[in-house]
């Protein structure tokens, strides 16, 4: 580890155990917010959450996870690489879940058409995320090549039959 990597490190690790030591009484006052009516809205919604969450169809369990947007554009990507996952299960059929603070929204999940193209941009929101989270050495493993090729789009799901906007998980 360089002088440069350790030091970030020393610096970060304190901000980021006081940032999700204060997050449980930040997200018991938040209300649910109204269920998105556009991407817009929905990459809004995403980049002012406390939690991100992501489940693979309508049943499995929520996992953590961090989503970053891109103008009007939200992505996400794996830190974990073993299988099955939620990763292969997205693959499998793109229909699922997201649950931001306490609004929970229908998306369907995809492998981005131009994934060359936005690759660094995303890596870019992913180091502003992580600075302001204070886990900048996290960064590494967020924008590998392994991290990169699993980057999936989420996009606000068409249908609103089942819109639930309060948690239930």
């Amino acid at each position: 580890m360089t002088l440069e990597k350790l030091v970030t490190t020393l610096v970060d690790i304190p901000r980021l155990v006081v940032r999700q030591g204060g997050q449980p009484v930040r997200l018991a006052f938040r209300k649910p917010q109204p269920y998105p009516d556009s991407q817009q809205r929905l990459a809004a919604l995403v980049d002012h959450a406390l939690t991100n969450q992501i489940r693979a169809g309508y049943t499995h369990r929520f996992i953590d996870l961090m989503f970053v947007t891109v103008g009007d554009r939200v992505f996400c990507r794996r830190y974990q690489y073993n299988e099955p996952s939620w990763h292969s299960m997205f693959l499998k059929d793109p229909r699922g879940q997201i649950k931001l603070d306490k609004t929970i929204i229908n998306i369907e999940a995809r492998a981005p058409d131009d994934l060359g193209d936005v690759v660094p941009d995303i890596d870019a929101a992913y180091a502003s995320k992580l600075k302001m989270l204070g886990a900048r050495f996290l960064l590494d493993g967020a924008i590998d090549r392994r991290a990169q090729e699993s980057t999936l789009e989420l996009i606000l799901a068409d249908s609103d039959a089942n819109k639930v906007t309060e948690g239930l998980n």
